[in-house]
């Protein structure tokens, strides 16, 4: 299977920059459309956005949708060197779950290695919206003993922005809290 990436920056309804990088499976080697919203184009396998949350100083918030296999979890890291930097793990970050319906062993292994580069650099990983599949992978390996899952992007917003950090994870269930 050969891949198509394509990086589009796109404007919301409040007027930020949203940068957006599509991934598409391809079969035979060709998409048939090359430009991104053509015609022909395939349903996107994995989405990367940038959202800024709340009013100033607005947090980043990067939100992922679709499946992260070890074919996808790469274009993670290269959204984040393109977004931030090379030196991304420099600063808190917030990647938001509720989009994605599928993680695998090297979704896992990224995140645990982000957590790792972050700790050295006394920054914080936080992840909120985790759902079904996500939300037992994670509760299986014990992610959330050492990062912070919150189960609304609010939550996750309000304790980056209470400059209370490093976090203590706060109690993680399988099932999300109904609210």
């Amino acid at each position: 299977m050969v891949r198509a990436r394509f990086v589009r920056i796109l404007e919301d309804t409040a007027g930020e920059a949203l940068v957006s990088v599509l991934c598409y499976a391809t079969l035979g080697g060709m998409v048939a459309s090359q430009r991104p919203g053509g015609p022909d184009l395939p349903t996107p396998v994995v989405r990367v956005r940038l959202r800024k949350c709340g009013h100033a100083p607005a947090v980043p918030a990067v939100l992922l949708e679709g499946e992260f296999d070890m074919d996808t979890v790469p274009e993670i890291d290269r959204f984040l060197r393109r977004t931030f930097g090379p030196f991304y793990y420099r600063q808190h970050l917030l990647l938001d779950l509720q989009g994605v319906s599928l993680v695998d062993s090297s979704f896992v292994g990224y995140l645990v290695s982000l957590v790792h580069h972050l700790h050295v650099e006394r920054k914080e990983l936080v992840l909120s919206r985790p759902v079904g599949h996500v939300r037992k992978v994670l509760s299986l390996v014990g992610l959330p003993n050492v990062v912070p899952v919150f189960d609304s992007l609010d939550e996750a917003v309000a304790a980056m922005r209470s400059g209370e950090l490093p976090m203590i994870p706060p109690a993680f269930s399988t099932v999300p809290a109904s609210g």
